[in-house]
This record gives C-alpha cells, structure tokens and sequence, in this order.
C-alpha cells in the first residue's frame, strides 16, 4: 500500500487544519530568524555609518551620547568645547585632519551641521557627487537624501538640541539664507540627511559671543594607530574627552547581545509551545481518524505502513511550517530594517545566512523526531482494538 495515496486524501480532506497548524508555526518559527538577522544588520549598519570617525573629541560627559550627536546626528545636548580646542588638537603630531563640529539648527526634518570641508570631504579623499564645496558663509553642501538641488535657497530653523549652547536668545525661524552648491555622495549613514554648512555661518548666525569659535564636537583622523591611541591620551583632560567610536559600539553591542539572547529565549519558548501544540494536534487528528485506521488495518496494511503514514503527515506540517517561518522572519526583518532605515538614516542590509537555515533546518528535524509518538500512538493498537474504538 502507498502511504502517499492516504496523505493524499488527509490533506485533501483536512487542508484547512494543516494550513492553519503549518502558519501557526512558521510565526513561531519566525521570530528566531528575525531576531538574528536584525542584530546583525543593525551591527553591520552602525559599524559601517561610523567609519569615517575613528576619534571624537567632546566636553566631558556620556561617550554614547558623544557618537549618537556626533556619527548617527541624534538630537543629543552635546555642551561646547573649551575655546581653543580644535587648534590644540590640530597642535599634535599625528593628525591627518581636524574637523569641528556643532549642531542646533534644522531645514524641515533634515539636521543642520556646521563643519569644514575636511569632513565633508574626508580629508580629500571623498569627492562630492556633483556641484563644489562651500566657500562663503551663506553657501551649503547637502546630503544625497536631501530635497534640495543645486542652486536652491533655504532658511533654517531652530532646533531642539543645542539651543542653550548656541541660541539662548531666538526662538524662531532665522534670517540667515543658504544656497545649495553642492551634494555629497550617498554612504547609507545619517548624513545622507545632513544639511552642512560652514562652522562659521553657525556662530554668526546666533550672535554666539561666548560660543564664537568653539564646537560641541572634534573629529579627528589620525595617521596611524599608534597617533590614534597616543593621541586619545593626550586629548583627554579637565575639560574634554576623547573616545574611540568603535569602543562605544562594542559596549552597546554588547547591551544588545544580552537583549538578542532574552529575545532568543522567548522565540525558542515559543517555538516549542508550537511544537508541542502541533504533536497535540497530531494525537487529536490521530485519535478522530479511528474509523479510518480501522478500515485499512482490516485490510491489512500494517503497522509500519500506520506508522510512516502518520508520520509523514505530521513531519509535512511541520517542515511547511519551519520554511514558511524561514520566510517570514526574512520578511519581518526587511520589514523593520526599512523602518529603521527611515527613521535614522542607517542603511541596513538584511540577509540570510547558512546559520539561519541551518537552525530552521534543525528545529524541523527535532519536530520530525517528535513526529514519532503520534506514530507509536497510530500503530500501538490492533485492528480488533481499533474496530471497537470506532
């Protein structure tokens, strides 16, 4: 007798309830896929956004808060610098280039950053995409994200951040005027949204006397690793500090490895409950399929054909269920990568790695294991016991 043939009419006959139990458990199973792929896609993206700022100089206080202002352009109260602080840093050995760096301003959604060029252009080793750099105080280069083309003329507003630093006095839209004559090329980093004008045009434009000359941020790029660790040394003092970006990632990196395994364990817990909720099934389904078993151990199918049937059919909803969930954690974290891509200007790039398969792989080879005791229940008995049952 062909096993096929019976799974055949199972499925035909019950379809509803096997699909039903397949999705129930890809959701369960999705969970796990999502998670891993969302924790690596946020570390690739952040690492990747923080490339071009090996050394960040800031005034004492929270390092996280330093590179969130500083790489990702959060709205962070960085407090200014000492006056004085980019000549010094610029002073020491070791120092490709130095850039200041001060926030406070907005155009539309889109953060205003004052700087030089050697940010924009990282030292010269990053043309602009097309136009120039600004030379004057009322000129503007804008990120690739930014809905300004060359020649346009914009007035910024103020922001939330930095305004005590930088504005204590104005509470409205400034007179200043900008004229687009650059774009920057797209990095798939926050800046991609940066609207960068001169540090200068900054302090004029909020009649900044104490703040005139000073910046909330130095980024520094240093010729070699050893200038890099020397001069973090040097640059820490009363008044400043100087953090790697990359030392700040690893520790929140690491408060997101503890959230990625309490996630783990709460997909895991679901995905059992799942399992467990599909082996139920699976004695359920056995159990109202009495008549039937009857019928054909009356005519003589065996044990083992009892058994494979039941098994197959089992193992075939949970196989379905661990690809459909394979699937829709791909689904779900694409999803939630474009909504945080949208939100914070991170590019994240989702993809599915052997491991992930190679887990899916085996939570269906652990469901096809325990497919075996519904498959032990369906044979156990004989057909006089079963045609009794019925």
């Amino acid at each position: 007798m062909n096993p096929f043939l019976f799974l055949r009419g199972e499925f035909r006959r019950s379809w509803g309830g096997a699909l039903a139990l397949a999705l129930v458990l890809a959701f369960a199973g999705s969970l796990s896929p999502a998670v891993s792929m969302m924790e690596r896609s946020i570390r690739s993206g952040m690492a990747q956004a923080a490339d071009a700022f090996d050394l960040l100089v800031g005034a004492k206080g929270s390092a996280v808060d330093l590179v969130l202002g500083a790489v990702y352009l959060r709205p962070e109260p960085l407090p200014l610098l000492p006056l004085g602080t980019l000549e010094a840093v610029k002073a020491h050995g070791g120092v490709r280039w130095a850039a200041p760096l001060a926030f406070g301003d907005r155009w539309r959604d889109y953060p205003l950053a004052g700087t030089s060029s050697e940010l924009v252009t990282l030292g010269g080793k990053r043309p602009l995409a097309s136009g120039r750099m600004f030379l004057t105080g009322d000129e503007a280069v804008v990120g690739a994200g930014v809905p300004l083309k060359e020649g346009d003329v914009f007035s910024p507003s103020h922001g939330s951040v930095a305004e005590a630093a930088l504005d204590e006095g104005g509470r409205s839209a400034h007179d200043h005027s900008f004229r687009v004559v650059g774009r920057m090329p797209a990095t798939g980093t926050p800046w991609d949204r940066a609207v960068v004008v001169p540090i200068e045009a900054l302090w004029n434009m909020h009649d900044a006397g104490t703040g005139s000359g000073r910046c909330s941020v130095v980024v520094v790029k240093p010729v070699t690793v050893a200038d890099a660790y020397r001069l973090r040394g040097a640059l820490n003092g009363p008044e400043s500090q100087s953090v790697f970006t990359g030392e700040v990632l690893t520790r929140l990196f690491g408060t997101m490895e503890q959230m990625h395994d309490v996630m783990m364990l709460l997909a895991s817990g679901a995905q059992a409950a799942a399992l467990a909720a599909a082996l139920v099934s699976g004695f359920f389904a056995v159990a109202m399929r009495v008549r039937a078993l009857a019928l054909l151990r009356a005519l003589g199918a065996s044990h083992g054909f009892l058994a494979v049937s039941v098994w197959l059919m089992v193992s075939g909803v949970l196989f379905a269920g661990s690809a459909l969930g394979l699937g829709l954690g791909c689904l779900m974290a694409s999803a939630a990568s474009s909504w945080i891509q949208a939100e914070t200007g991170v590019a994240l790039t989702v993809t599915l790695t052997a491991g992930d398969a190679l887990a899916a792989l085996a939570a269906a080879g652990c469901g096809c294991l325990a497919a075996f005791l519904p498959a032990w229940f369906a044979c156990r008995r004989t057909a006089g016991e079963l045609l009794r049952s019925a």
